[in-house]
C-alpha cells in the first residue's frame, strides 16, 4: 500500500529513507525560507517532491533579489514546486507578508506548479489575493484551518486540502482531501503516517489519487 504525505519539512534523505520503508513513498518537501533551498533541491530520492518558498514567518529575513532567485530556480527545475508561502495574522510583517505571499503566487501561476499554502487567522485577507488565481492555479491547503465558507469559494478552483488530524475532514470534499505530517513540528515524523490514516478512517487509494490529480492539473 502506497501513503502521501502531502506536506513536510525533512531535509535529511535518512528521515525521508525511514518514511518510504513503512510505505509513504511520496512527499512533498517544502523549505520556509532560502537558506533551505540549497537542500531542497540537494534531496535526490525517488518519491521526494521539492518546494521551495518563503513562509510567513520568515519575510522579515528576505533580501532584494529572492524573487529572481526562486524564478531562476522553477524556470531550470521543472519538478520544483512553491511552497510553503502563505498568511499568518499571528507574526508580524503582515502587510510584506501579503506582497511576498502573492509574488510567490504569481510564480506558481506562471509556472503552473502548485503553491503549498499556509493560512492562520488571515482567511479574510487571502480570499481576495487567491480570486485572480483560483481558475488556473494548483494550490495546496496545508493544516487547512478555513471553514465551509473558505471550502466554498474554493469550490470550483483546482485546490485540494490537507490535515493531520480530523477536525476538518467533515468539511472537506473526498476528492479534494491529502493527508500530512508537517513533520517534525506537526507530527514527528512521516513514519507515523500509516496509523494516521487507519485512525482518521482515510482510503490510501483515495489520496493517492487525489495527490495524483493535484500533481498532473486535474
Amino acid at each position: 500500500m502506497t501513503y502521501i504525505d502531502a506536506h513536510c519539512h525533512l531535509l535529511k534523505e535518512s528521515e525521508l529513507s525511514d518514511a518510504q520503508m513503512v510505505g509513504v513513498k511520496r512527499l512533498m518537501v517544502n523549505s520556509a525560507k532560502p537558506d533551505e533551498w540549497e537542500k531542497i533541491l540537494n534531496l535526490k530520492k525517488e518519491g521526494i517532491i521539492p518546494s521551495i518558498g518563503i513562509h510567513p514567518w520568515y519575510v522579515g529575513e528576505t533580501t532584494g533579489d529572492w524573487a529572481q532567485k526562486m524564478e531562476k530556480i522553477l524556470a531550470e527545475n521543472s519538478k520544483v514546486q512553491v511552497g510553503e508561502i502563505g498568511l499568518d495574522k499571528l507574526k508580524p510583517d503582515f502587510n510584506k507578508q501579503k506582497q511576498v505571499f502573492l509574488t510567490q503566487l504569481k510564480l506558481a501561476q506562471k509556472y503552473n506548479r502548485v503553491a503549498s499554502i499556509h493560512c492562520v487567522r488571515a482567511w479574510g485577507e487571502m480570499m481576495p489575493i487567491l480570486r485572480p488565481f483560483k481558475k488556473d492555479t494548483r494550490m495546496l491547503f496545508h493544516g487547512f484551518s478555513g471553514d465551509k465558507i473558505v471550502v466554498g469559494f474554493l469550490a470550483d478552483s483546482a485546490s485540494y486540502f490537507s490535515v493531520h488530524n480530523g477536525a476538518k475532514i467533515p468539511l472537506i470534499p473526498a476528492d479534494k482531501l491529502l493527508i500530512e505530517s508537517d513533520a517534525p513540528d506537526g507530527m514527528t515524523s512521516p513514519v507515523a503516517l500509516p496509523f494516521l490514516y487507519q485512525q482518521l478512517g482515510v482510503k490510501a487509494e483515495q489520496i493517492e489519487a487525489n495527490f495524483e490529480r493535484l500533481m498532473n492539473g486535474r
